[in-house]
Formats: C-alpha cells, sequence, structure tokens
C-alpha cells in the first residue's frame, strides 16, 4: 500500500516540477523587460519566450567571452556589459570598426551554443535533441571490423541546425537596412555561426565491465565559447577593411581589399606583364569592417568608452597589456597594494585544516 502511495507521491512532484519548469520558461516577462529589442524581436520573444531566454543567456556569455579575449587592450568590451543584458544598445555596436566585427561575430557564436544546448538539455519547446547520425573517421590505428562495432550514435547531439535557424532569425532581423553598415552586420554574424558549425566536437562515453569501454556511444556537442573566442581573436587580427565605394549590390565576397602595398605592387606590374589567373579571395570566414578604429585612449561617452586611464598595465611586458600601449604615453603611477591571503595550511587528522594569515606587498602600475 505504502508502495503505491510513494510512486503517487512520486509521479505528483514530478508533475509539480515539470508544470513549474515549463511555466517558468513561457513567461513572457523577459519580453517587456530587456531593452533594446527590435520590433521583430519582440514578436519573436512573445512566440517563444523560452528560445529567447537562451539566447539572451548567450549574449551574455559572448560578452564575458569578449572580456576575457580583450583584457589586455585598450577596448576592453567594457562597453558591452549592459544592465538590460543586451549589448547591441551599446553605440560602439552601431559603428564599422574591427572591434564592432568581433563582437557581433562572438554575440551570433553565443546565441548559436546557448540555444542548441538548451534543445539537447530539453530547456526548449521548439525543438530536442539532433537525431541525425554523421560519419566518424577511423583511426588508423584500429581495423575497420573494430571501429564499425565500437561505437555508435546515441545520447544526445546538440542541435545545431535549430541554434544556427535561431540566431539567423533572431539577430539578422536586426539588420533591414540596405547600406553597407547591415551587410558588414550580416556577414559577420555568419562568420561566428560558421565558426561553431566547423568546430562541432564528437563526445564519447564508455560502456562495459568495470569501464573497459568496449562499447562507446557518441554524439556531437556544440564547443566551447572559449574556443570560438580564441579562432575569433585570430580572425579579428587580419580582420579585412572593405572600400565603402566598391559596394554597390555586389556580395561581400566581391569586395575589394583595401592594401595600398599590393595596389601599388600590382599598378607596376601592370606596365610589364598581363595579369594571368586573376583568383578573387573568397571572404566567406573573414571579419570585415569598414571604419578605422579609434585609439580608445581617452573617455569618448558618444561610444561608451571610458578611456585607459586608471587601467592596470604591466610594466614588463611588450605586448597589448604593456603600460607603454595601454597608458598612450600618459605614464603610469607605482601603487603599493598589499594582499591578505591564507597560507602554511596544514591538515590534521581528521579532518581540519589550520591555515595561517600572511599578508604580502606588491607594486602595480596604474595609468595615468
Amino acid at each position: 500500500m505504502c508502495a503505491v502511495e510513494c510512486k503517487i507521491s512520486q509521479i505528483t512532484q514530478q508533475q509539480t516540477i515539470q508544470s513549474t519548469f515549463y511555466s517558468t520558461y513561457l513567461d513572457t516577462t523577459i519580453c517587456r523587460t530587456v531593452p533594446g529589442l527590435t520590433k521583430s524581436q519582440i514578436e519573436l520573444c512573445y512566440r517563444q519566450p523560452d528560445s529567447t531566454l537562451a539566447a539572451i543567456q548567450g549574449l551574455n556569455q559572448a560578452v564575458k567571452e569578449c572580456q576575457h579575449q580583450f583584457q589586455g587592450h585598450r577596448w576592453n568590451c567594457s562597453s558591452l556589459s549592459t544592465r538590460g543584458q543586451n549589448p547591441y544598445i551599446s553605440a560602439i555596436l552601431q559603428k564599422g570598426y574591427k572591434e564592432t566585427a568581433f563582437a557581433h561575430a562572438i554575440a551570433s557564436a553565443g546565441v548559436v551554443i546557448s540555444v542548441a544546448r538548451g534543445c539537447s538539455s530539453g530547456l526548449l519547446l521548439n525543438c530536442g535533441c539532433d537525431s541525425k547520425t554523421y560519419k566518424m573517421r577511423k583511426p588508423r590505428s584500429m581495423s575497420r571490423s573494430e571501429f564499425q562495432t565500437s561505437w555508435k550514435w546515441g545520447g544526445c547531439s546538440h542541435n545545431l541546425h535549430y541554434g544556427v535557424k535561431f540566431s539567423k532569425i533572431f539577430l539578422d532581423s536586426r539588420e533591414k537596412a540596405e547600406d553597407i553598415h547591415s551587410k558588414i552586420n550580416l556577414h559577420n554574424n555568419q562568420v561566428g555561426r560558421m565558426a561553431v558549425s566547423n568546430n562541432m566536437q564528437v563526445k564519447c562515453k564508455c560502456h562495459g565491465m568495470s569501464g573497459s569501454c568496449e562499447l562507446k556511444t557518441c554524439w556531437r556537442a556544440t564547443p566551447d565559447i572559449r574556443v570560438i573566442g580564441k579562432i575569433l581573436k585570430d580572425r579579428y587580427r587580419s580582420a579585412i577593411l572593405v572600400d565603402q565605394t566598391n559596394l554597390g549590390k555586389k556580395s561581400l565576397r566581391k569586395f575589394n581589399v583595401i592594401n595600398q602595398k599590393k595596389r601599388r605592387q600590382q599598378e607596376r606590374l601592370k606596365q610589364w606583364t598581363p595579369r594571368k589567373n586573376k583568383h578573387k579571395r573568397d571572404l566567406s570566414y573573414d571579419l570585415l569592417y569598414y571604419q578605422k578604429s579609434p585609439n580608445f585612449c581617452e573617455r569618448d561617452q558618444n561610444l561608451d568608452v571610458q578611456g585607459t586611464a586608471g587601467r592596470f598595465c604591466n610594466r614588463t611586458s611588450s605586448s597589448s597589456d604593456s603600460c607603454s600601449n595601454l597608458c598612450c604615453g600618459r605614464g603610469y603611477n607605482l601603487i603599493k597594494q598589499k594582499r591578505i591571503e591564507r597560507c602554511k595550511c596544514k591538515f590534521h587528522w581528521c579532518c581540519h585544516v589550520e591555515c595561517q594569515t600572511c599578508t604580502t606587498e606588491e607594486w602595480i602600475s596604474i595609468c595615468k
């Protein structure tokens, strides 16, 4: 009798938890509280509040990753951290800088990852696991028969298709103009999505007696945002400045890249040899921008730029976080800082840890 009653109570608790979960994710409060959403985004939010919530979480993860990648730069993505959790209300995203290109790409990638993972974890009502089977490459050390019997698709693959689809609907809907700004943003959004698609990972779980791994269950998973951040940071360094005069109605792949040295070399070669086998560069994976960035040294309220005054710098570094770069020639101040921390910890059986309190002093450099 108790077993039956206990079973009924467990089912009731599960139903209560499930109903509470769905009511939480079907709440449309987020559609009214997040500032900066366009009309189409708000309409999408009311239709799919759970997916929109996952997208907003993806944007927040993208901002944190941007701050990590640019922590030693003059522009450190601090302006993208807004109270409304929407980085698109930042003024710098209305520009055409290299930094803007990176921000659009990492934001698009963040939405893909968050939504795709939300689908596989059962948090979203309009999607689920990716049930498609994919081909896996056979390791050289394994025979074909061993490879075929050693693993099978299972688990719950992250729904990349739906993540990419929702990212397009949610973010690309902001770019309705036919000007260079919208076209560049659409391109950089796509670069971020392709960075996720081209770096999907295969994760496996072993099965067998005592973890013998006689059989593996494998599924596809989206990469960590840190992996995508590094990839996009490399593309930021090699971002391409687009000549606005060559925009017109042409595709972004047909833009001419501004490179004065190459132009001069080509003009010289024209005088001696004709052009042969001219190939246009495929810009599908490159970040594009159309405005040269400011130095970000001084405070600029119009761009939400705080400047570098008061920033910590590294006196011994020669990279972007060096005092010579961050302080913009203004110099820096040395400040003695005391730090109190636990030290000389000892474990006493059982089970107590005793530590001493140590005070360390260090000199830190702050930009003037």
